[in-house]
């Protein structure tokens, strides 16, 4: 009889937690991973304790074996093939006949590694746990769909007849840390052999999202709960549920459909004999939902209120867009930024950006300014959205803060680092890049925001020798629902070639970027100290280190103009950054350019 057989017959009972339970029996020594070698009795011993206890399947003692543990591949590889060995000596021992799936945790993405990279470490580890002889890879406590389905079938291409299970950690409101939704899992779940929950959340929690969900039918489902929440108490960890209570709310998932279940973190052998014998009771009356069809709800378009925004309306009309950026103040003193404000709903320019800290230095928060001026004004606003500063749970807090104050256009940037001196009293935080959240909301839009979506911008840093790099960084973000993107400003004519070039690759709205030089220091300043910023000879020598503020401004005008008309038939608009508060500068511009092309 092969898993799936078996599968289709019973609720088969998954084993609980390998590394808090090895914590418990062996505190302090070394990871549970590592121990595969330093101690593989303990490990064996474990592995038979949860089938003493009625488990049907063990997991390999392997999430966290990869390159944020172990040091090379050779390294990894060999415990891989240690904890196999230890699984099947245990189930060799017991007598029995369990079934093996070779576990696989997440790998933290660090920011600086790209996303092949990341996969071909997953493939190493699905081929060499698959090589061992294991009846199946369960990936667990995952947060990005997108990120297993690609995995699962780079797994099947690799070998035919492979299973593949998923299981992933969602919040006390169903919603996984990328802002994956249950619905989407299950309904995205074709690549997989079956689909799961666990960890983040206790039974109980895990059983109230579930007893809401209708199960699709011919879905695997397995849930493995962590043991409640975890409390720190006198610098161990505990959880807060017992045996008896977790099989009690387990029972109720059984009822709802689940195929597949077992413990997470916290649970040991006495909560798998709770379970096993919850499952003795209810075996006369389980009726499993298999052979069954998924059904996926489908909506019409015409069934989708479209809420309006005056910008995207505008930018998609092929019309010229207009955006103003301000800077929101570096103390609490606002009175140039409002006045600024009202000036530019005097300019009617079509949407007004705030931006994020820019070069790591602190500033009053964005979004809070954006919705000040919003309400102050009716503008359209858009904040600039950095990941330096926020984690995922502070970004979601931003998202929905936003989306509540009807604030819908953002401009998602990954943020420029903290800078060198303050390091090491200052973390840059980076739990994703720009790309990594455009798709985060992206997910939201489809969920949370489905009657009110987010419309994103994206920056685009044009400069660069290899150009195919910079199309595939633009693709991956409209991919994940970049509808346009600004620029850094542009003086050159060689930067006007490039963009043109962009253009014609890539299928796109460009915003290109403006910004007036107000005097000798200024534009000398711009050519030295901003990287990725090209500032010709002819632009710097416009400006004399005499000149009025007034003489200044006309030069600064003029050139600004000169670059505008250039650009006339690549631009989509144009995004102006205002130099210290000169706003009647910067609407001075956008009249003369809107005459001139009236």
């Amino acid at each position: 009889m092969t898993f799936l057989d078996d599968l289709n017959l019973r609720v088969m009972l998954l084993d609980g937690a390998m590394g808090t339970y090895f914590n418990r029996l062996y505190p302090g020594r070394v990871e549970a991973e590592e121990a595969n070698f330093t101690n593989d009795e303990g490990i064996v011993n474990i592995h038979k304790e949860y089938i003493e206890a009625g488990c049907d399947i063990i997991r390999t003692n392997t999430y966290a074996v990869n390159h944020t543990l172990f040091h090379n591949e050779e390294e990894i590889r060999d415990t891989l093939i240690k904890a196999v060995s230890n699984a099947k000596r245990a189930v060799s021992e017991s007598g029995l006949n369990i079934y093996i799936l070779g576990s696989i945790g997440t790998i933290r993405q660090e920011i600086t590694m790209d996303e092949e990279s990341l996969l071909s470490e997953y493939d190493m580890i699905v081929d060499t746990l698959y090589e061992q002889g294991v009846d199946g890879i369960f990936l667990e406590t995952f947060a990005d769909l997108r990120i297993a389905t690609e995995i699962a079938k780079r797994a099947r291409d690799r070998h035919e007849g492979i299973l593949i299970f998923a299981s992933f950690s969602v919040n006390p409101v169903g919603y996984t840390k990328f802002g994956y939704s249950l619905r989407q899992i299950v309904e995205d779940s074709d690549a997989f052999a079956g689909v799961g929950l666990n960890c983040s959340v206790g039974a109980a929690h895990m059983s109230k999202l579930l007893k809401k969900f209708k199960f699709p039918k011919n879905v695997y489902f397995s849930a493995h709960p962590n043991a409640g929440y975890q409390l720190e108490l006198r610098g161990r960890t505990r959880y807060s549920e017992d045996p008896l209570y977790f099989a009690k709310q387990m029972e109720e998932l059984v009822k709802a459909g689940c195929n597949i279940i077992g413990g997470c973190c916290g649970t040991t052998p006495e909560y798998t004999k709770a379970l096993n014998s919850m499952l003795n009771k209810m075996m006369d009356e389980l009726s499993l939902p298999v052979n069954k069809k998924v059904v996926k709800s489908e909506v019409s378009r015409d069934d989708i209120k479209v809420y309006p925004n005056p910008f995207i309306d505008k930018l998609n009309s092929g019309e010229k867009v207009y955006v103003v950026e301000l800077d929101s103040p570096l103390d609490n003193n606002a009175d140039k930024f409002k006045n600024g404000a009202m000036l530019l709903k005097d300019q009617n320019v079509d949407l007004v950006t705030v931006s994020d800290s820019p070069m790591g230095r602190a500033r009053a928060d964005s979004p809070m300014l954006a919705m000040i001026m919003h309400n102050m004004t009716g503008m359209e606003v858009m904040p600039h959205i950095a990941c330096r500063d926020r984690n995922l749970i502070a970004l979601r807090s931003v998202l929905l803060g936003l989306n509540i104050a009807g604030i819908n256009n953002m401009l998602v940037i990954t943020g420029d680092p903290v800078s060198r001196d303050d390091r090491g009293t200052i973390t840059g935080v980076f739990d994703v890049n720009s790309i990594r959240l455009m798709e985060y909301i992206k997910n939201m839009n489809q969920e949370v925001f489905k009657d009110n979506p987010m419309h994103l911008g994206g920056a685009l840093n044009y400069q660069g020798v290899n150009v195919d790099a910079i199309v595939g960084r633009m693709m991956k973000k409209i991919e994940q629902g970049c509808e346009y993107f600004l620029t850094q400003p542009i003086f050159s004519d060689e930067d006007i070639e490039r963009i043109k070039l962009l253009k014609s690759r890539v299928d796109c709205k460009i915003i290109c970027g403006i910004m007036p030089l107000v005097s000798y220091r200024n534009a000398l300043y711009m050519r030295n100290e901003m990287p990725g910023v090209n500032v010709p000879d002819y632009v710097v020598d416009s400006f004399k280190a005499d000149m009025t503020r007034e003489e200044a401004e006309v030069v600064s005008k003029r050139i600004c103009v000169e670059i505008a008309d250039k650009l006339y038939d690549v631009a989509d608009g144009y995004y102006f950054m205002t130099p210290f508060w000169r706003v009647k500068l910067v609407g001075s511009i956008i009249e003369e350019i809107r005459s001139r092309h009236s």
